[in-house]
Parts: C-alpha cells; sequence; structure tokens
C-alpha cells in the first residue's frame, strides 16, 4: 500500500537522478577529455546546433522514455530507455586534423563498448540491471546536410535498462515444505496457504468423506 511521503524524502531517495548522476560520472571517467553532462529528456536537435546543451566534444546523458515494469516476484522496477547525445567537431590532434566524423564515431563507439562491459555498465551501482539486448543499445546518426555545413556532426547511443526493486514485492512470501509422504506441500498457517491460494491456478475438489457420506 501507497503511503505519504514528503518531497524531501522522495527527493533524496530517487534512485532515477542517482542513476543519471552516476552514469554521467563514470562515462566521464571512462572518456576523458570529452564534456560529459545531464540531459533533462529528449534533445531537440536546434538546441544541439545552438550548442546550448552539450559543448564538442561533448556527450549529453538524458532519456527519452521511461516504463513501468516488474520483476517475477512482483517487485515494482522501472526500465528507463537512456540516450547518450554525441555532439562531435573536427580537431587536431598530434598535429594532423581528424574529421567531425570520425571524432563522432569514435566516441560513440567507445559508449558501445561500455554499455558491453557488463560490470561497468551497470555505474558502480546495486538493483540495477545490466542494458537490455532487445533491443541491443545502438549508435544512430542526427545530424542534416545543413547541421554537417555548420561543422558539426551529432550522434545518440541508445539503451534500456532496469532499475530494479522500487517497491516490494506483490507476491507472497510464504515457504512451504515438500511432505514425500502425501506429495503436498505444506505450509506453516492456514493463513499462509489463504494468500498463496490466490496467485496458483488450481481447481478445487471436492471433500473425499463428504463424497462417501
Amino acid at each position: 500500500m501507497i503511503t505519504p511521503v514528503p518531497l524531501e524524502t522522495l527527493i533524496a531517495t530517487d534512485r532515477l537522478a542517482q542513476t543519471q548522476t552516476a552514469i554521467v560520472r563514470r562515462i566521464g571517467e571512462l572518456i576523458t577529455g570529452v564534456s560529459v553532462v545531464a540531459h533533462p529528456g529528449k534533445v531537440d536537435i536546434s538546441e544541439l546546433v545552438a550548442r546550448t546543451v552539450v559543448l564538442a566534444p561533448g556527450v549529453g546523458i538524458g532519456f527519452t522514455r521511461i516504463r513501468e515494469t516488474a520483476m517475477v516476484d512482483g517487485a515494482f522496477c522501472l526500465a528507463v530507455e537512456w540516450v547518450a547525445y554525441v555532439v562531435a567537431e573536427a580537431r587536431a590532434i598530434a598535429g594532423r586534423r581528424v574529421e567531425k566524423e570520425a571524432v563522432g564515431l569514435a566516441i560513440g563507439s567507445r559508449l558501445l563498448a561500455i554499455l558491453g562491459d557488463m560490470e561497468t555498465s551497470t555505474w558502480g551501482l546495486t538493483g540495477i540491471l545490466p542494458p537490455e539486448t532487445s533491443p541491443q543499445p545502438e549508435l544512430k546518426p542526427m545530424f542534416t546536410v545543413r547541421d554537417q555545413a555548420q561543422g558539426t556532426v551529432y550522434y545518440a547511443v541508445t539503451w534500456t535498462q532496469v532499475i530494479a526493486d522500487l517497491g516490494a514485492p506483490i507476491l507472497p512470501d510464504a515457504t512451504g515444505t515438500y511432505d514425500e509422504a502425501s506429495g503436498l506441500i505444506l505450509y506453516d498457517t492456514a493463513a499462509d496457504l489463504a494468500e498463496l491460494a490466490r496467485w496458483i491456478p488450481a481447481r478445487q475438489e471436492p471433500d473425499s468423506e463428504a463424497g462417501d457420506a
């Protein structure tokens, strides 16, 4: 049952914001020399063109959708569709010019490698699952020919990740014991069995003694 919670507590315990902060921090550690910042949601390409979101070379971490989902025990979870917006321009590296597309693709492929590592992609957090494999993380271009002519290219790396155990399981936690003599699973109390009954597809058999009477 949902109970009242003050806003201050919600903010302090919100794992969505904590996860976004952890992603920004970890990617910034693993791709040095690149600006990695949080973005509040789905980006508009005009914002990127105006350079009001991410400075090149840079990555903006946001999300496009968050869906409710559940684990096998019925625990409340959220499936977050994350997106990393990559902004790149041509730059001089080791005395030679590297084109903007090469810079953007290098950052994008590095992000895919990070997401492909099951340990790294949990961002140092507990209660978060590795990126989903259906759909798999992917790298997509966002820029148009006009954007490219302005000297900047944009890519997006997308992936889905489940933040687990945000609420108590809805399934009962009573544990039964198998009885070899009867072939039945026995529970400590009738209340335990009653709590389980609504989750078990079964047919109630008439009492054998009543049927013989």
